[in-house]
């Protein structure tokens, strides 16, 4: 399998860390800068990463779509709880983590991560400090309140696509160097600790460096 997309893509990052989480073997085209050709279109008419190219020639789109297809095609090692609620409330995190999670820290990864070490460009601070004081604050916040008391899998005994979610977002925290306060949020900080310290996040940011 190849996964279309590098690691700077915190999407392509969470499919990356799903199949290392399931021992799968794939390669990397990491599409640094993004170019939207007429033949990446054709993988994806969105225009967006990540793709999954399978060794027949398909290519699935998305994400979550990609997770969804690796638990069908792989269920040896699932991440995806059998309990019904369990399992919806794993689906609903990953929603909110590529959603709302990803619209708060976008702006703040491009600017750190993208425009300045990718495209060796200027960083807008000012755009930066507004980000986080208006956006990534006030989110964090509520998250906050929500995590458990100790660090570990959100939703089951074990890990699920919703603690690799929450982790790829978090990981784009590192990459724009923005530190989780410990004293403000002393749930999340531990949390991020936590998962970015588990192999599979390890060997996928390494590929960064």
């Amino acid at each position: 399998m190849i996964v279309h997309g590098g690691s700077p893509s915190p999407f392509a990052r969470k499919v990356m860390v799903a199949c290392e989480e399931k021992g799968l073997s794939y390669e990397n085209k990491p599409l640094v800068p993004f170019p939207k050709t007429p033949e990446f279109l054709a993988m994806n008419p969105l225009g967006k990463i990540p793709v999954l190219e399978l060794p027949d020639g398909t290519y699935l789109p998305d994400s979550s779509v990609i997770c969804a297809y690796l638990e069908r095609a792989y269920p040896e090692k699932p991440l995806l709880p059998t309990d019904p609620v369990a399992c919806a409330r794993a689906l609903f995190i990953e929603e909110y983590c590529d959603t709302k999670l990803a619209e708060t820290i976008g702006p703040i990864f491009f600017q750190r991560f993208v425009q300045r070490v990718l495209f060796q460009g200027e960083c807008d601070e000012a755009a930066v400090a507004t980000a986080i004081e208006e956006g990534l604050e006030p989110v964090l916040d509520q998250i906050e309140g929500l995590l458990p008391d100790e660090a570990g899998p959100l939703v089951s005994d074990d890990l699920t696509l919703a603690d690799i979610a929450f982790g790829a977002q978090l990981s784009s925290l590192v990459l724009a160097e923005v530190e989780v306060d410990a004293a403000r949020w002393p749930k999340i900080a531990a949390y991020q600790k936590w998962i970015l310290a588990r192999d599979s996040f390890a060997t996928v940011m390494s590929t960064l460096s």
